[in-house]
């Protein structure tokens, strides 16, 4: 939206009911004055994971620059920027345990960034400003043990997340709707819509569980996230969905726990 306002075209390419883009209607998407292709890794929500090795070639076919927001994928799943292809890649530090402010961005070697906060000349004349560098060695040796803690901690997330999912379906039944991918999205997001239910109001009778809705409420109005605007899911489901992460330091009894207290709230025990 801000680049439009310096008059770029911007062109938004769909998505399916489980968040998935088309490679083909990325393809048919680019046009010669295209410069930049951006996408998620992973989405923020629903958690489905984009083909972005697929995106990321079909860009260097057309000369197009490539860039993955990798903020909720990074100590979940293996991210190598090598095998991806992807020319620029964000990072959020807090996403794997670094402190809150403070987050990277790649940049492949040979490509050539403007600088976008004027100054002087720190981070090799691209970004002025003193560098936070207790930040920024936090976040690389957060780095450093979400990548020792991979693969396995990519198991007993989906393990956990799996558990979650199983307890609240087997209780709720059809009453209970997982959004997203059934298989391509991070293994530690579950989101899910209680049908009936209004996921804010859900929450609020639900101390002990902290989480994020499909929808805000504004003046009386509930406000359905733009994700399932996308996703072309009904008002329904946007307004009855819960987002549900689990964490590498999350335990069985944890979620044994939080399945309980949200099937007692949504059968109003």
């Amino acid at each position: 939206e801000y680049v439009q306002t310096l008059g770029c075209a911007v062109t938004i390419v769909p998505v399916d009911r489980v968040g998935l883009v088309d490679p083909d209607d990325v393809r048919r998407a680019i046009t010669p004055r295209t410069r930049l292709i951006s996408i998620m890794h992973s989405n923020n929500e629903i958690g489905t994971l984009q083909p972005i090795q697929e995106l990321a070639r079909i860009a260097r076919e057309h000369g197009v620059l490539m860039h993955a927001d990798a903020a909720q994928s990074l100590g979940k799943v293996v991210v190598d920027v090598e095998e991806l292809g992807v020319d620029f890649l964000t990072i959020a530090g807090h996403k794997l345990y670094a402190p809150k402010g403070i987050g990277g961005l790649y940049i492949h070697r040979g490509v050539y960034l403007p600088v976008f906060m004027h100054g002087a000349g720190q981070e090799n004349n691209r970004r002025a400003g003193t560098e936070n560098v207790p930040y920024i060695v936090a976040l690389g040796k957060a780095a450093e043990l979400a990548e020792l803690a991979l693969p396995d901690a990519t198991t007993k997330l989906k393990d956990l997340r799996d558990r979650l999912e199983n307890r609240l379906r087997e209780r709720l039944g059809t009453r209970f709707v997982v959004n997203g991918h059934p298989d391509l999205r991070l293994p530690n997001t579950l989101n899910g819509s209680f049908l009936g239910k209004i996921g804010s109001e859900l929450l609020e009778a639900i101390p002990g569980i902290a989480a994020s809705t499909g929808a805000a409420c504004h003046e009386g109005h509930f406000i359905v996230s733009p994700i399932f605007v996308a996703l072309g899911l009904s008002e329904e489901i946007g307004r009855g969905a819960v987002r549900l992460s689990v964490g590498r330091f999350t335990t069985e009894d944890e979620i044994d726990n939080a399945a309980r207290l949200l099937i007692e709230g949504e059968l109003g025990a």
